[in-house]
């Protein structure tokens, strides 16, 4: 039997084991834990923030998807949850998701969610980090999402015949199809769901010929940065470029990360990198932030440019960042100098604050 991790309490080491999720847990038990949090699932797929549009709705064909979720750029996405083996009919099911919700339009999908219009739903998303993208940009994906949705199916464990299935719609069909296999993790009062998403690198090549060309230019950039950070920080993060103005970099936590980020308009842009702090305490935001302004007065941070620092958003989040003009976009793509400025940063934030915010949560 393989083990996960450990606790230390009170000097001693105490492993999880992996159990059969379909032994003690329903279907519901799954369904359950991904709706709390569509990260657990979609985390690979997209650092952007997602929201749940509704639970086994009912289209009008009479199917009932197990979860719709909406990303802040307007791409839907339809998953069907198994909690043990995936049947391939599961795939099937999908596919019969996907063509119902093809037949609504917009007016008629909102009947059927949590949210009542477009512009509502717009509007659960924070947007003053992506400012270029505004709501016409969010409606043309979203109706382009609603025609054509990205599919998901979670299992315990994902047979070959369905995995050899999606893996050929992705390869020759350009489907948006993705599996989430994971290990489920016990011991006395702890646990640990572990996703694996099959198929995240074709997915992302799909998205990549979709995008347009600033978006392609925003992969380029972040595709070498990100190389080269793993370079100098083998481990930390097995993520890969997106194609949107900015790229998080794990921090250890799930409401804590690091950035890089274009921010300004068109021809007067500048690159920062960032670290942000996302609980729902906005108290403990700021309180987060105090500390780590604290240890880099402290620390021998390498890092000889001013330290902003802010709160951001409707929630209360703060953030600490460095920044450096670029102009143009494309003079970024041809800025070495630029490049190895935003890995350095990037890293001896990481480097330096990571042992911080492990003490400050332990």
């Amino acid at each position: 039997m393989s083990l996960i991790g450990f606790r230390r309490e009170e000097g001693e080491i105490e492993y999880l084991e992996e159990v059969e999720y379909s032994e003690e847990h329903l279907e519901g038990d799954l369904h359950e834990v991904i709706h709390s949090d569509p990260r657990l699932v979609m985390g690979t797929l997209t650092t952007r923030e997602n929201v749940v549009l509704g639970s086994k709705i009912q289209l009008p064909t009479g199917k009932e998807p197990d979860l719709l979720v909406c990303d802040k750029r307007g791409t839907l996405t339809t998953i069907e949850f198994k909690r043990d083996r995936s049947p391939r009919s599961a795939v099937t099911q999908l596919f019969d998701y996907a063509s119902s919700l093809a037949r609504l339009d917009q007016d008629e999908f909102f009947d059927l969610t949590d949210y009542e219009s477009l512009e509502e739903l717009y509007e659960a998303f924070d947007h003053e980090e992506d400012s270029e993208f505004d709501i016409n940009d969010f409606e043309r994906e979203f109706t382009e999402g609603l025609e054509s949705p990205q599919l998901m199916l979670v299992a315990y464990t994902i047979t070959d015949d369905v995995r050899r299935m999606t893996r050929w719609l992705r390869d020759t069909h350009d489907l948006k199809i993705n599996c989430v296999e994971f290990d489920y993790y016990e011991r006395d009062d702890a646990e640990m769901f572990v996703p694996t998403i099959i198929g995240a690198d074709e997915t992302q090549e799909i998205k990549e010929r979709e995008a347009s060309p600033k978006q392609k230019k925003y992969r380029r950039f972040f595709g070498e940065v990100l190389e080269r950070f793993k370079e100098e920080l083998p481990g930390v993060t097995s993520r890969s470029a997106s194609s949107d103005s900015w790229l998080t970099i794990p921090a250890g936590h799930s409401d804590v990360e690091f950035v890089w980020h274009f921010k300004g308009n068109p021809g007067d842009k500048e690159l920062h990198v960032v670290m942000n702090f996302q609980f729902d305490d906005s108290v403990r935001n700021e309180v987060m932030l105090e500390t780590m302004l604290s240890a880099i007065k402290d620390s021998a941070l390498d890092v000889p440019e001013e330290i902003y620092s802010e709160e951001y958003g409707s929630s209360g989040y703060t953030r600490l960042y460095v920044k450096r003009e670029v102009g143009r976009l494309d003079d970024a793509l041809d800025d070495e100098e630029l490049k190895e400025w935003a890995v350095g940063r990037l890293a001896e934030f990481h480097k330096q604050l990571t042992p911080v915010l492990e003490e400050e949560l332990r």
